[in-house]
């Protein structure tokens, strides 16, 4: 029998799922709480791609989340990104492994506006196992899965209206699936899937889902951090942020880490973008 080709490329959706087994594997050994979420995590008719996802995501018990970090930084996991520049709600960090794809480790699913503590522990308490890769697995419950695909192509843009129909198709009968919106606080959400966004104006995330259903710059995206801060000092902070380079965007960007002056360059170069973007929307109006 002739050698295995070293150079054989490992479809991604496979690394993906092994990568998913993996996290599972360190979290039983350090007694961590996670759950997977989207891709191989997921029912197959819910998937957008029947082999699963690209990477994998997991969500996992804040309070857990730095001794999973650590023990994944001692198998081999290297920070990718950080909680403050992967998204405007900074949900997840990244990390990768040279051997699997990226992990996504979310502190908080975008949408569910609950005590990330609480919300966790709803969705632990209706949690259900799956094999992914060989090794068994935590997942949320049927209605979980539903909430996060929705709420996911809602902010992605794949899919920006749902109606109330559609989503009950999604679910088994005799679902309770407002009694779940209500326990992670997911209303805004909800309502930005379903076009009725504007009910929920007074509310600390509505800016945020107002940038991700409709098009946005990126002063429009500072701003609406900003008022989702919540107090005077958390919006301050978020202001201070705004102007500085998110040096992890351009590391991947460059194919590098980048130098002073490249760093340097991003800084000036922000600005003006940021007036671009503004300008022709401005016009566009």
């Amino acid at each position: 029998m002739p050698p295995a080709d070293p150079t054989v490329e490992v479809p991604v959706w496979v690394r993906a799922a092994f990568g998913h087994a993996v996290v599972q594997h360190l979290a039983d050994e350090i007694g961590v709480d996670v759950l997977h979420l989207k891709g191989a995590a997921t029912d197959l008719d819910l998937r957008t791609r029947p082999e699963g996802g690209s990477d994998a995501d997991v969500l996992v018990r804040p309070a857990h989340m730095p001794g999973l970090l650590a023990a994944m930084s001692a198998h081999g996991w290297s920070r990718y990104s950080v909680f403050e520049t992967g998204s405007a709600f900074e949900h997840a960090t990244t990390v990768q492994h040279p051997d699997f794809v990226y992990a996504d480790l979310h502190r908080i699913v975008p949408g569910f506006d609950a005590d990330p503590e609480a919300a966790f522990e709803t969705l632990w308490n209706r949690r259900e196992q799956r094999e992914i890769a060989g090794h068994p697995c935590w997942v949320p419950d049927r209605a979980g899965q539903v909430l996060v695909r929705v709420f996911n192509e809602t902010r992605s843009g794949r899919r920006r209206r749902w109606t109330g129909e559609e989503i009950d198709a999604l679910l088994p009968d005799g679902h309770d699936l407002p009694g779940l919106v209500d326990a992670l606080d997911a209303h805004v959400a909800m309502g930005a899937a379903m076009g009725e966004l504007e009910r929920y104006r007074g509310r600390r995330t509505y800016w945020l889902w107002k940038i991700q259903v409709e098009d946005s710059t990126r002063v429009q995206e500072w701003l609406a951090r900003m008022r989702a801060a919540g107090t005077v000092r958390g919006a301050l902070r978020v202001a201070l942020r705004a102007p500085l380079v998110n040096v992890d965007r351009l590391s991947h960007q460059l194919g590098h880490p980048p130098s002073r002056a490249e760093v340097a360059r991003e800084f000036v170069a922000r600005p003006a973008r940021g007036v671009r973007e503004e300008w022709a929307r401005w016009r566009s109006r």
